[in-house]
C-alpha cells in the first residue's frame, strides 16, 4: 500500500478550500431575519468579549514589561485528574506545548519527548521505523498512552502496551500540549501506568473558522502534510485535522530503502447542550504501511557491526483507531462529574511472504473503555474525586500453521477479558496554599487474576517567599499479564511456537521519590532535582529456552533527573536535562545490568525569536554507552558496547504576513555516524517547506 503523494496532498488542499467555504455560511436553513438577528446578537458579544480581551491583554503587557516574561500560571490535568496549577502538582510532570514543537519544527512525538528530563527514546532507524519511549529507566509496556484522556492500547501487543504504534504518532495540528507525568502511576490511572503516563492533549472549543496547511519535504523522498480544518461558536465546535507521512527510506548500504506510508486523521467536535452540560467527541486515527528488516544488526567474524538491510517484500500494515465520547456536567459550583467511553481497534499484519497466499502473520485487538469520575470540593481545601473504569479488551491473532513445510493453514489466537477497577483521592490545600497533600487507592478487579489494592501519597510545600517547592511521592504498582503473554503465539524460522503461558502472575512494584524546585530572578530561572527508585516484583520477561514468559526475578531502577530552564528575555529560552539511570534485573541471584539503557544523558534545547519575524532552535542530546544483546556470526548470543554519540539538530522558521511561514531544519546537523541499539541511524537530513494559515 503505497499512497500517491501527489494526490493526497491535492486532496488536503481541496478539503480546505471546500471547509472554509462552507463553514462561512454555517446556518443555511435560517431565515434572512433570524440570521440577522444572530449576526446582531453575536457582533454585540463579540464587542463586548473584544473589549474584555483587550483589558486581559493590557494587564498581560503591562506584567511583560514589568518582568520581562508573562507569567500565566500553567495548568496541568494529568497529576491529579483534575485541572492543577504547576506549583500545587506533588508530583514529577513534564509538559511539551504546540509552541516548543512549532520552533522545531518536529510534529514527530516521541522525538519532541526526547529532550524531556528523564525520557529516552529508541528508534532503530530513520522515518516510519520502530520507536520506544522509556521513562526513567522504565520501559514502554508500563506507561500509560493516552490522547485527550482516553487510553492508547494494542491488546495484540506482547505486553498489551502502545509501543508497536510509536512510529507512527505524528502530531496533529491541533495540538496543545504533552503531559508527561512520571514515576508509579497505578492508583490514577490503572494497570498499564505502572512506569508513567503520556498524555497527548488537542486545543478544543476554538472560536471562529479557519484552515491551516503545512507541508514538508525531505530527503529521502520524505513528506511530511498536515492540516486543520476548524469552526466553533459558543454552542458547538467541530476540529478536523489530516495527516500523511510518506518516505522512501535510506537504504542503510542495501539494495533497498525503508519505505513508510502513514495515513491518519485527529477529530473532535463539541455541544454545549445547556450552560453546565457539554458532550464531547475525540478520534485518533493512523494507517500505515512500512518495510520490515531483511538482515537485524549482529557481529561478524572479526567482531565488526554489520547494521541492517531491508527486505524487498516484507512489509507490515499496521492501524490504529480510537473513538471516544464525553459527558461534562457542572452540577454545582462544588460538584461536577464526567461519564466516558471510547472503543480502540488495532491491526498488525505481517506480510513474509507476499507472493504465497497465507504466508502472514496478524495481531489485532481491540478495546472497549467506560469511565465515570466525580469531582466534589468538599471545602476551600478538600477536594473528593471518585470513579469507576471498565475495560473489555479482545485479542484475535492468526498464524500460518508450519511454513517451514509449505504448510500456510491459519492457526487463530482468540481471547478475551475484562477488567473492572474502583478509584479514589483525596486532595487537601493548608497554611495559605503552601502544604498540599494527596492521598488515593484503586481496587483492581481483573477477570483472570486476583484482586488487587495499590495506593500513593505524595506531598509538596511551596515556600513562596523564596520560590521553593519540595514534593515527595511514594506509591504501588500492579501490571496484570496482557492477553499475548498468557494466550499468544508467533512463527520463528518457519515453525509456530505457542509462547503464552498461563500460570503467569500480575507484576508489582513500589516507586519512590523526592525532589526540589526552585525558581529566580522573577521566575526568569526555574531549576530542579529529583531523586527516584522503583522495585519490581515478579517481572514477566520472555525466556528463550522455555519458549515461554515467565515470572522472572526481581528488578531495580534508580536515578536522579535534574533541569534548568532559562528565560531571561521573551526572545530567548535555555533548557538543560541531565538523567542518571541505574537500571538492573536480577538475573540468578546476580544484579545486572539492563540492557538498552544509557546510564548518563544530557539534553539542551535554546530557542531564539530573531528580529524580522526569524525564529531559530537549536537541539542537542549525548548519551553515554549502553548494553547491546547481538549475536556473533556463529550464532553465539553475546553483550555488545555501543558507543555513546552527539547529535545536534537544528530549525530556522520565517513568519511573513502573520499567518504564513518557511522553514527549513537540519537532522543531525554535524552527520554523527551513530548507532541505537545495534541499527544504523540517518547522516546529516535537510528538510524543509510552508505553513499557511486561513
Amino acid at each position: 500500500m503505497r499512497f500517491s503523494l501527489l494526490r493526497t496532498s491535492k486532496l488536503i488542499l481541496a478539503l480546505v478550500v471546500l471547509f472554509a467555504v462552507l463553514a462561512h455560511n454555517p446556518l443555511p436553513s435560517q431565515s434572512q431575519e433570524e440570521t440577522k438577528q444572530e449576526e446582531t446578537k453575536q457582533e454585540t458579544t463579540e464587542g463586548k468579549e473584544a473589549q474584555e480581551a483587550d483589558d486581559t491583554s493590557r494587564k498581560e503587557e503591562a506584567s511583560v514589561v514589568a518582568t520581562g516574561t508573562a507569567n500565566l500560571e500553567p495548568v496541568v490535568v494529568t497529576a491529579t485528574r483534575v485541572e492543577t496549577p504547576l506549583s500545587q502538582v506533588t508530583k514529577s510532570v513534564s509538559v511539551v506545548t504546540s509552541e516548543e514543537r512549532d520552533a522545531q519544527e518536529d510534529y514527530f512525538i516521541p522525538g519532541l519527548l526526547d529532550y524531556e528530563p528523564g525520557v529516552y527514546l529508541r528508534r532503530l532507524g530513520g522515518t516510519g521505523q520502530w520507536a520506544h519511549l522509556n521513562i526513567r529507566g522504565v520501559p514502554s509496556q508500563y506507561i500509560q498512552f493516552q490522547y485527550n484522556g482516553f487510553p492508547l492500547k494494542d491488546e495484540a501487543d506482547p505486553q498489551g502496551a502502545f509501543t508497536y504504534f510509536l512510529e507512527d504518532l505524528y502530531s496533529p495540528s491541533n495540538m496543545q500540549r504533552i503531559e508527561i507525568l512520571k514515576g508509579t502511576q497505578s492508583t490514577l490511572y490503572g494497570s498499564q501506568a505502572m512506569g508513567g503516563v503520556i498524555d497527548i492533549i488537542s486545543d478544543k472549543w476554538k472560536r471562529g473558522t479557519g484552515a491551516e496547511v503545512r507541508s514538508e519535504f525531505g530527503e529521502y523522498g520524505t513528506f511530511i502534510e498536515n492540516g486543520r480544518f476548524y469552526h466553533g461558536q459558543g454552542s458547538f465546535y467541530i476540529d478536523f485535522n489530516p495527516i500523511y507521512v510518506t518516505s522512501d527510506g535510506e537504504k542503510f548500504g542495501g539494495k533497498y530503502g525503508f519505505w513508510y506510508d502513514n495515513l491518519g486523521f485527529s477529530g473532535g467536535a463539541g455541544f454545549r447542550i445547556t450552560p453546565d452540560i457539554t458532550l464531547e467527541f475525540t478520534s485518533l486515527y493512523f494507517d500505515s504501511d512500512l518495510a520490515l528488516t531483511e538482515t537485524t544488526p549482529s557481529l561478524d567474524a572479526n567482531g565488526k557491526l554489520v547494521t541492517q538491510t531491508a527486505d524487498p517484500d516484507q512489509h507490515r500494515e499496521g492501524l490504529s483507531a480510537l473513538y471516544g465520547l464525553t459527558m461534562n456536567h457542572a452540577v454545582s459550583s462544588c460538584w461536577n462529574y464526567s461519564i466516558k467511553g471510547s472503543y480502540a481497534e488495532t491491526e498488525r499484519h505481517y506480510f513474509w511472504t507476499p507472493t504465497v497466499n497465507g504466508n502472514h502473520s496478524n495481531y489485532d485487538g481491540s478495546t472497549g473503555y467506560i469511565e465515570t469520575q466525580q469531582n466534589i470540593q468538599v471545602t476551600d481545601w478538600l477536594t473528593l474525586i471518585s470513579g469507576l473504569d471498565f475495560k473489555q479488551a479482545d485479542y484475535d491473532g492468526r498464524e500460518p500453521n508450519n511454513p517451514s513445510n509449505d504448510d500456510y493453514s491459519p492457526v487463530y489466537y482468540k481471547e478475551d477479558w475484562y477488567n473492572w477497577d474502583l478509584f479514589t483521592q483525596a486532595s487537601l490545600k493548608f497554611l495559605d496554599e503552601s502544604l498540599f497533600l494527596n492521598f488515593g487507592g484503586r481496587f483492581n478487579y481483573p477477570e483472570e487474576f486476583d484482586s488487587k489494592l495499590v495506593g500513593e501519597a505524595s506531598a509538596a510545600y511551596l515556600f513562596k517567599q523564596f520560590g521553593t517547592k519540595v514534593h515527595a511521592h511514594v506509591g504501588s504498582g500492579y501490571r496484570t499479564p496482557s492477553l499475548y503473554e498468557v494466550y499468544g503465539g508467533y512463527v520463528w524460522n518457519g515453525y509456530l511456537y505457542t509462547i503464552g503461558n498461563p500460570d503467569l502472575t500480575p507484576e508489582e512494584s513500589v516507586g519512590y521519590e523526592v525532589g526540589i524546585e526552585q525558581t529566580l530572578l522573577d521566575k526568569k530561572v526555574t531549576a530542579g532535582l529529583t531523586w527516584f527508585h522503583t522495585d519490581f516484583d515478579s517481572l514477566i520477561q520472555y525466556d528463550g529456552f522455555t519458549m515461554k514468559y515467565v515470572n522472572a526475578d526481581e528488578a531495580r531502577v534508580q536515578g536522579i533527573e535534574t533541569y534548568v530552564d532559562i528565560t531571561p528575555w521573551q526572545w530567548l529560552k535555555l533548557n538543560f536535562a541531565y538523567t542518571y539511570v541505574d537500571s538492573k534485573v536480577e538475573d540468578d541471584g546476580d544484579w545486572v545490568r539492563s540492557t538498552y539503557m544509557p546510564r548518563n544523558k544530557i539534553s539542551g534545547l535554546l530557542t531564539l525569536k530573531l528580529p524580522r519575524d526569524l525564529t531559530t532552535s537549536v537541539r542537542v542530546a549525548w548519551q553515554d554507552e549502553k548494553i547491546v544483546p547481538l549475536y556473533d556470526n556463529n550464532w553465539n548470543r553475546v553483550s555488545w558496547e555501543e558507543p555513546s554519540a552527539v547529535t545536534v539538530d537544528t530549525a530556522l522558521t520565517y513568519t511573513f504576513l502573520k499567518k504564513y511561514s518557511a522553514f527549513l531544519s537540519v537532522q543531525n546537523l554535524f552527520d554523527e555516524d551513530y548507532t541505537e541499539s545495534g541499527y544504523a541511524m540517518p547522516g546529516r537530513t535537510f528538510s524543509g517547506g510552508v505553513k499557511l494559515a486561513f
